[in-house]
């Protein structure tokens, strides 16, 4: 069966080769001699292999690769002081200069002193930053280095408004200086040495280590606490206070001396624009014994620090403003009495002015 199938096809092949090229007719002999060699290669041949499937392709499916993680930028290093020091120079000078030449000789506290190449300077810290308060080879301005209070042997002598040299070695203009240890200090971290008012108008609390005076009506009055302490003739007074965070205008504080009753007295006040004035109350009646009166010792503004101090001899008053002289008066009304906190709002509601600390010296006799 095989043999018949396979002379079939060599059959077919040869008639079909014979379509495609014409041949002379063979003959009997020659197409069975032809016939037989061809059913003999077939026989020979490997079996016809099916070709290979062809794989069908596999899909791929694409991932996104995770993108790298991010790195969290390191905080950079906080500048030491010195380095604070350095960059508040070079930004307060006008030309600046290679830092290395810059040097931080003293830092006490709050205050620095060092020097730049062919001057010296003097720096403070406010809150978390460094501030030059004056570079260069004169004496700087006592307006601007008494708010500070920098060490006698840093700067021992300042420029008064008037130009005069001040000599800060012996007290010179501010007087404070030659009074030396004071009777007693109050931190202002308890109640004491005073009486915590609260009226409509105003309210006395301690808090943070301060007294916090609020007026809490815009265009009220003066009103005041009297300190626990008994009457005083002749005594200095120093009471560092600090505003609050909204000051304006002629919102104001200050203390009341001399104070015969709670409802009479002398009272000194700064305001919040960088006036002070010292007026008499009688119980009835205001007096001006210096009617509201600029002075550039007074730092202004919110948030900023004054500190104020009077010398009571007799009947003469000396005032101060950040240890410098704003002027004498004649104070002959009463010639003794207790001292107190005073607070007062024009522009502000709820203005506070908060007390940090106070230094007292009795000078009854001296």
């Amino acid at each position: 069966m095989k043999k018949s199938a396979l002379a079939l096809l060599a059959l077919c092949l040869l008639f079909a080769l014979a379509a495609c090229v014409p041949q002379p007719a063979p003959s009997a002999d020659t197409l069975g001699t032809a016939v037989a060699a061809t059913l003999a290669a077939l026989e020979q041949a490997p079996p016809t292999q099916p070709p290979p499937s062809t794989p069908l392709p596999t899909a791929t499916v694409s991932e996104a690769s995770p993108a790298p993680p991010t790195e969290t930028p390191a905080s950079p290093t906080p500048l030491s002081d010195a380095e604070a020091i350095k960059l508040a120079v070079n930004a307060f000078i006008p030309s600046p200069v290679d830092p290395a030449t810059i040097t931080v000789d003293k830092i006490q506290g709050d205050l620095a002193y060092g020097g730049i190449p062919g001057a010296y300077f003097i720096a403070a810290k406010d809150g978390d930053e460094w501030i030059v308060i004056h570079a260069g080879q004169t004496n700087p301005p006592c307006n601007a280095i008494n708010p500070y209070d920098f060490p006698v042997d840093w700067v021992p002598e300042c420029l008064a408004e008037d130009g005069s040299v001040v000599d800060r070695t012996n007290g010179g203009e501010t007087g404070f200086q030659s009074l030396g240890a004071p009777t007693w200090s109050d931190p202002m971290d308890s109640r004491g040495r005073w009486y915590l008012v609260t009226t409509e108008g105003v309210t006395f609390k301690m808090q943070d280590s301060a007294l916090v005076m609020t007026a809490h009506e815009a265009g009220g009055y003066d009103e005041w606490g009297l300190g626990a302490v008994g009457d005083q003739t002749d005594f200095a007074l120093e009471v560092t206070f600090k505003t609050g965070p909204a000051c304006s205008g002629l919102d104001r504080y200050g203390v009341i001396f001399r104070a015969p009753d709670p409802s009479r007295g002398y009272v000194y006040e700064f305001s919040c624009d960088g006036r002070f004035r010292l007026y008499l109350w009688d119980g009835e009646a205001y007096t001006g014994v210096q009617n509201w009166k600029t002075s550039a010792a007074i730092i202004g503004g919110a948030s900023k620090t004054n500190r104020m101090g009077l010398i009571v001899k007799g009947d003469q008053v000396e005032l101060y403003a950040n240890d410098q002289l704003l002027g004498e008066y004649e104070i002959t009304e009463y010639d003794s009495g207790r001292f107190g906190l005073v607070v007062g709002a024009k522009d502000t509601t709820n203005f506070e002015a908060r007390v940090d600390s106070l230094r007292f010296w009795n000078l009854a006799g001296s």
